[in-house]
């Protein structure tokens, strides 16, 4: 792969994702794997290999993004642009990131060795796991995950940002990695507008340290706040309107509050009914994967009925339901004309 193939630019400036040869819904593991191919394909010091500093360069980079959530984030949303300019968060200006020009750093981090031939040293010095025990207590294993609820407003998925949450932990105390002691830590969760609930976000290896054990993933799972106007529905937002049955029958001019503090009034001309649903496109939730595109705005209804109608009014009623398709059309159309001041009144006693 040449260094003209790795410098893959989209509209938004550098494509990271092209880099490592990666689609944008890429998972974490996908990530790791790109980057140990690609780095140990580059390294400058590896005969046979397509070696090539600028390329090397680059697949660090990439890999020191996304490997990152909130760079990832911040990618994501804004691309490279934003990522090296810096954009505004809930809590104030995220700062502009930029690589420390030193992909065999990032490749020793990730490999814990500079050598380019990571790969075969580590299968050559690395126990089969039925007959490793590291330091004399068995073997190491990674601990089940650690489930946390990432509770969102509306309007923290409407608008995305970042969210901050404090998470407590063991970790060691001193070189020997033997003892612990417990610490607070606080996590910065990319949030992405329209994020779907269930969305898993993964901190590797950030659960409790211990001599005998691998770290626990932490993860976060997206919930909705329930919200006193919307119901969710994937990337829709759905709201009851309550109407009397005059509107119901002779229609109305319904006002909605939107998540972006904007009113939309809507009139409705149809006979509503229970069953009725009034689609407003555009104006529900970011979608996942175009946020300049929305879902839609569902109203469904809630007709109230009158708990009292007296004999003239239930009369006046049945007239006004009646069908005209006889030959006293013309003779109906007249008695509506006429007590058309007392059927106004009866209507609003509905």
């Amino acid at each position: 792969m040449s260094c003209e193939t790795l410098c893959l630019c989209g509209k938004f400036g550098l494509d990271y994702y092209g880099i490592l040869s990666l689609t944008r819904d890429a998972k974490e593991e996908d990530i790791k794997k790109a980057f140990k191919r690609l780095a140990l394909n580059h390294h400058p010091k590896r005969k046979g290999a397509s070696a090539n500093l600028a390329a090397f360069s680059l697949i660090a980079e990439a890999y020191d993004v996304l490997s990152d959530p909130l760079k990832k984030a911040v990618y994501d949303q804004y691309g490279e642009e934003g990522l090296k300019h810096g954009v505004p968060g809930p809590d104030g200006f995220i700062e502009p990131y930029i690589y420390h020009g030193e992909p065999m750093r990032t490749y020793r981090e990730f490999f814990g060795t500079e050598n380019p031939y990571a790969d075969l040293l580590d299968s050559l010095t690395r126990p089969h796991p039925l007959f490793e025990f590291p330091e004399g207590r068995g073997v190491k294993r990674k601990e089940e995950p650690v489930i946390n609820s990432l509770q969102l407003t509306l309007q923290e998925v409407f608008y995305g940002g970042m969210k901050k949450m404090k998470i407590q932990r063991q970790v060691f105390v001193g070189c020997d990695k033997i003892r612990t002691e417990p610490k607070e830590e606080i996590l910065t969760i990319p949030i992405k507008p329209g994020i779907p609930t269930g969305t898993k976000i993964v901190y590797p290896e950030m659960g409790d340290q211990g001599p005998a054990k691998i770290p626990a993933d932490v993860v976060f799972v997206v919930e909705d706040r329930p919200h006193e106007v919307f119901r969710r529905d994937g990337s829709d937002l759905r709201m009851t309107i309550d109407v009397f049955l005059r509107e119901a029958l002779t229609g109305t001019v319904v006002t909605v509050n939107t998540l972006d503090d904007r009113i939309l009034r809507i009139s409705i001309t149809s006979i509503i009914t229970p069953e009725l649903r009034k689609v407003i496109e555009g104006e529900g939730l970011p979608l996942p994967e175009n946020i300049k595109e929305r879902g839609n705005l569902i109203l469904g209804f809630n007709v109230e009925f009158p708990i009292y109608l007296s004999i003239i009014s239930k009369d006046y009623v049945h007239k006004a339901l009646e069908s005209p398709a006889t030959s006293d059309a013309i003779e109906n159309a007249e008695y509506v004309h006429r007590y058309g001041v007392e059927r106004s009144k009866m209507w609003n006693m509905l």
